[in-house]
C-alpha cells in the first residue's frame, strides 16, 4: 500500500492478488486514503487464483506480443474481473453466458473474444495456476463472412492523382510486397538485399518474430532507389522515424477520386486475387502473404484461377 503525489496529485498504488490498482488525481492525501480503502473493501472475496491469471497473463502479453494485442487483451480481462472476480471458480458455463450476451451484438467479437479467454486459461493451465480451461471445448459461433471488397487496378491509378509522391512511393511498396502496413512501416535498410527484403511479424501462435523473403520485381526496385537514406527505416521522416500513415489520407484520396474507398489490407487481397487470376499457384501466394494455412490464404482469392478456367473447359461438349 502506497500514498504519494504524481503530478502535483495524490495517487493511491497497491497490489492485490498479484494485481496492480492505481489511481491518481486526488486534490488531498486524504482523498486518496479513503479512495484506497473503498478499492481494498471492494476487493475482499474476490477470486485470487482468477486475478493472479489475469496478472501473470497481462505481464507475458506485455512482453512477448505487439502493443496492440497486449491492449486489446487487458481490455477483454478489464471485462471479465467485473464479471467473474466474486466467483469461486469460472465455470464452462459462466464462460458459454459472457459470450452467449456478446454474440447477441455481433459473432466475430464473440469468437475474438473466446480466442483470448482460451489463450487466457491456456496460460494458467500451462502454471498449474488453474486445473482445466472452461472454455477448451467452447465451439465457435457461425458466422456468413462476407466477401471482401478489392478495388478495381483503375480505382488504385486514379487514387494514386491524388496521393503525394511520398504517399505513393509507399502505397506501391505494399503492393509490390503484399505485405502488412506494420511490416512496411518497421521495414530497415539492413533487410533490404539486391534482389529480395525481408519482412518480419509477430503473427504467429507462439509470439516468435517471423521472417518471410519477398523477391524485388522492377517496379518496387525504383522505389527502394527514390527513397532517401536519411535513418535505419526505410519509410521514415526526417528525424529517422518511422512512418505511421493512417488510413484517412486513402479514404480521402478515394473521395476525391470519386471511387469507393478502401483500406490498406484491401491491397493485400488486391495483389493475391491479381497473382492468382495470372496463374500463380496458391502455395506461393501463401508464402507471399504470410500466412500459416492456406485456408486463410483461400478468403483473400476472389479472382477465378487460371487453372480453374482451364479445368471446366473440360466439361464443354
Amino acid at each position: 500500500m502506497s500514498l504519494y503525489r504524481h503530478q502535483g496529485r495524490w495517487k493511491y498504488d497497491f497490489w492485490k492478488n498479484g494485481v496492480r490498482h492505481q489511481v491518481s488525481g486526488f486534490e488531498t492525501r486524504q482523498e486518496a486514503k479513503i479512495a484506497e480503502a473503498e478499492a481494498q473493501k471492494k476487493l475482499k472475496g474476490t477470486n485470487a487464483t482468477f486475478m493472479r491469471l489475469c496478472g501473470s497473463r497481462l505481464r507475458d502479453l506485455r512482453e512477448r506480443r505487439t502493443r496492440k494485442y497486449f491492449k486489446e487483451n487487458r481490455q477483454l480481462i478489464k471485462n471479465l474481473i467485473k464479471v467473474w472476480r466474486k466467483k469461486k471458480i469460472v465455470t464452462r458455463k459462466d464462460v458459454e453466458d459472457y459470450l452467449s450476451d456478446v454474440a447477441s451484438r455481433s459473432h466475430y467479437v464473440a469468437n475474438k473474444e473466446l480466442r483470448f479467454i482460451k489463450a487466457l486459461f491456456n496460460h494458467g493451465v500451462e502454471r498449474d495456476m488453474v486445473s482445466e480451461n472452461p472454455a477448451g471445448k467452447i465451439k465457435f459461433f457461425p458466422i456468413e463472412r462476407k466477401r471482401k471488397y478489392i478495388p478495381p487496378q483503375d480505382d488504385i491509378v486514379k487514387v494514386f492523382q491524388f496521393c503525394g509522391e511520398e504517399q505513393k512511393l509507399y502505397l506501391t511498396a505494399i503492393i509490390c510486397t503484399m505485405a502488412r502496413v506494420n511490416e512496411i512501416n518497421k521495414l530497415k535498410w539492413e533487410d533490404v538485399y539486391e534482389n529480395y527484403l525481408i519482412l518480419k511479424t509477430r503473427k504467429s501462435k507462439n509470439s516468435d518474430l517471423t521472417e518471410r523473403i519477398i523477391p524485388i520485381n522492377d517496379t518496387l526496385k525504383k522505389v527502394l532507389e527514390t527513397m532517401p537514406r536519411v535513418g535505419e527505416y526505410v519509410f521514415c521522416h526526417e528525424d529517422g522515424k518511422p512512418y505511421f500513415y493512417r488510413s484517412k489520407f486513402l479514404k480521402t484520396a478515394c473521395r476525391m477520386a470519386g471511387v469507393k474507398a478502401f483500406g490498406y489490407h484491401a491491397l493485400r487481397h488486391y495483389g493475391a486475387s491479381k497473382l492468382a487470376g495470372s496463374g500463380v499457384a496458391i502455395t506461393d501466394i501463401q508464402a507471399l502473404l504470410g500466412h500459416q494455412r492456406p485456408t486463410t490464404t483461400d478468403i483473400y482469392l476472389q479472382s477465378i484461377r487460371q487453372s480453374l478456367i482451364g479445368a471446366v473447359k473440360n466439361l464443354e461438349f
